[in-house]
């Protein structure tokens, strides 16, 4: 039985690959911080107790494994010293380590596509294309790219994903949240497009890269179905009960609630949902990354349509008690 080596487990990316590795018959062993506290992983995953930043608690569990995803990661924070000390100095430790215990395992970097940054000339970035990120977070990530490539000799791939939804998602839940209370902001201005890639597709083709040393060296994109924002803000106001009522969003109104979330930041000195890093990102004129060429190599699919997948994501919400059933009792 192969085994996984599993960073990030507990969390929302991590708790689909798990449950994809261990329901492809894989012995999975989770990096866990807290063994009380193991989040949405399933049943049947080994608890591997460490710190990722101290490969020493981990030495045992990770050595001989046949291969290494590494989803843990900084989505939050303040400043840009705080993603890198967890996206940069995190995945410097466990490449190293990886590279020591197991040299020979295939080792899977979920990276972003802010690490590469948004179209080009109204173009979808490409494999090809230079990284201009445009955030702290997007900059993070590609240097946590760099971080592996200098410290794993070994086979290596990195995945860029664009958005990735569903159970367990809390990235999307605010714009449920607001939907849920009566309200539904639609973004004025330009298109902006995003690509939506459930998580449960992400994770097989993280489970079809883990099974590729071949691929060593690549930096590929994961790509789902197109969407303007807007669109995706109504089809969530369309599962709402009453129908909330929808306001215009103006690109000032962002960078307004930009400049309060960071305000926030510096007042409470902890991280905000939302800051001047994140509208900057919102106001790029369309996310879209061409995945094509990873997917047609990997043999895999983005089998679920984001209609699909997004009644399926609110249903979950209704069901874990992290949305009012009253509001989406049609779900």
């Amino acid at each position: 039985m192969p085994t996984l080596f599993l960073t990030g487990g507990t969390g929302f990316v991590g708790s689909h690959v798990a449950h994809a590795f261990h329901g492809h018959g894989w012995r999975v062993r989770a990096l866990v911080r807290r063994p009380d506290r193991v989040g949405l992983l399933p049943d049947g995953v080994e608890i591997a107790q460490g710190d990722l930043s101290d490969p020493a608690t981990y030495r045992g569990y990770l050595k001989g494994s046949h291969a290494v995803v590494h989803c843990a990661g900084a989505t939050r924070a303040g400043r840009l010293a705080e993603f890198r000390r967890v996206n940069v100095e995190g995945t410097r430790a466990i490449a190293t380590a990886a590279a020591a215990l197991c040299p020979k395992a295939m080792f899977v970097h979920v990276s972003s596509q802010a690490a590469a940054g948004p179209c080009r000339d109204d173009a979808p970035v490409r494999e090809t294309d230079p990284a201009l990120p445009v955030s702290r977070y997007g900059r993070s990530k590609l240097e946590s790219e760099l971080a592996l490539s200098q410290h794993h000799p070994g086979p290596w791939c990195i995945i860029r994903p664009s958005i990735v939804y569903g159970p367990g998602d809390a990235g999307l839940l605010p714009m449920f949240a607001v939907v849920g209370r009566g309200v539904a902001p639609i973004p004025t201005g330009r298109r902006r497009q995003v690509q939506l890639l459930a998580a449960e597709d992400l994770a097989e083709v993280l489970f079809a890269t883990a099974q590729r040393p071949d691929l060593h060296g690549r930096c590929g994109f994961a790509a789902g179905d197109t969407v303007t924002v807007a669109d995706l803000m109504r089809e969530v106001a369309a599962l709402c009960t009453p129908r909330p009522a929808t306001i215009p969003l103006p690109d000032l109104a962002i960078r307004l609630l930009g400049a309060l979330g960071s305000a926030r930041e510096v007042i409470g000195r902890t991280a905000f949902p939302f800051n001047r890093d994140k509208a900057r990102e919102m106001l790029q004129a369309d996310w879209l990354c061409d995945g094509e060429p990873l997917l047609r190599d990997l043999r895999v699919t983005a089998s679920t349509r984001w209609r699909d997948g997004i009644r399926r994501t609110c249903r979950w919400y209704v069901e874990a008690g992290w949305l009012k059933s009253q509001a989406f009792a049609g779900v």
